[in-house]
């Protein structure tokens, strides 16, 4: 496992976070501890979460909060182990409403707080932004919340290059903490443009890509694009049912078969399977990048998180993503 700095933070980040939406829910407590426990011996320490995880399923809103917080309280790792949660978001139910008020910020983050058994969180997103909020106003928010000690380090999800530097230039030109992290759609699989399945969800763009070649880190989410390259055979390329579903309507297109076809060879070059050679582009970016990795199984845990440990030349990096 490698690991960087995301500011803040106690201490330096494993590049692979594990992706705590499923945990809880999907994937039960029994299983969920195994999976946490097979991540920390493969080197892994921080885990992502949020407050939304799990509330579209009814009477889950929490699960994965309290999922975590479990696993957390019986190992008795707290201080050992990161926690990266996310708030303010949009109710489900009116996806169309803001809620990014200091007043929604500071509900969320409670309830986060007490879900998650601790009284802080290692690195505290906002999960969707609100234009109409100015910056300082989010800001000077966050830094309230970082000075009572409830937050180590926030950071930005699914915001636009623009609004971020906006935001830490004025946290500079104010004297006070700014954005550590941002969190975006990123894979090397390139998404099919149709509507994303949730509501205000932002992907890697080229404006994005230049903000963080500065040194921004990212924790890149759908970092795996579902298992794609790993799942892409030329059996599915002929299975009605992989055609039809939700997988090749976001990921199958001619870009992506070439660049599976890629994934496949330095994957025989470097001993692994081809969903760890897109973990490991991202990784080998020249800023602080890092992949949240959902995981299910023992098997997928180990998989992603050997990736972090494949070095990619330069040259193999821009390869993989060439026409």
């Amino acid at each position: 496992m490698r690991y960087a700095t995301i500011e803040g933070m106690p201490f330096e980040a494993s590049r692979v976070c594990l992706g705590g939406g499923p945990l809880g829910s999907a994937v039960k407590q029994p299983e969920a501890n195994a999976l946490l426990d097979e991540f920390v011996s493969c080197g892994g320490n921080w885990v992502d979460t949020a407050h939304v995880y799990a509330a579209w399923i009814e009477g889950g809103s929490g699960l994965s909060e309290r999922c975590i917080a479990e696993w957390l309280r019986s190992r008795g790792v707290r201080k050992q182990f990161m926690v990266a949660t996310k708030g303010a978001h949009p109710d489900l139910k009116t996806m169309h409403i803001p809620r990014m008020r200091p007043e929604d910020i500071a509900q969320d983050l409670a309830e986060s707080l007490e879900r998650l058994g601790s009284d802080y969180a290692d690195l505290y997103y906002l999960h969707r932004d609100d234009t109409n909020i100015p910056v300082g106003e989010v800001i000077s928010c966050l830094n309230e919340h970082r000075s009572a000690g409830r937050i180590r380090a926030f950071g930005a999800s699914n915001w636009t290059a623009a609004r971020m530097r906006e935001a830490n230039a004025w946290a500079k030109a104010n004297g006070m903490h700014g954005f550590s992290a941002s969190s975006v759609g990123w894979s090397l699989a390139q998404p099919n443009p149709i509507t994303p399945a949730y509501a205000g969800t932002l992907n890697m763009d080229d404006e994005m890509l230049l903000y963080h070649r500065e040194g921004f880190p990212v924790a890149a989410y759908s970092s795996q694009a579902a298992g794609f390259f790993n799942k892409v055979t030329p059996v599915a390329l002929k299975d009605d049912k992989f055609l039809a579903s939700g997988l090749a309507r976001n990921y199958l297109n001619d870009t992506n078969l070439a660049r599976a076809e890629k994934a496949r060879q330095l994957a025989e070059k470097y001993g692994c399977d081809a969903n760890a050679i897109g973990v490991a582009y991202l990784l080998n970016q020249p800023f602080p990048s890092f992949a949240i990795a959902g995981s299910h199984t023992l098997e997928q845990v180990r998989s992603s998180t050997a990736a972090a440990d494949i070095i990619l030349t330069p040259e193999e990096v821009a390869w993989l993503v060439e026409a």
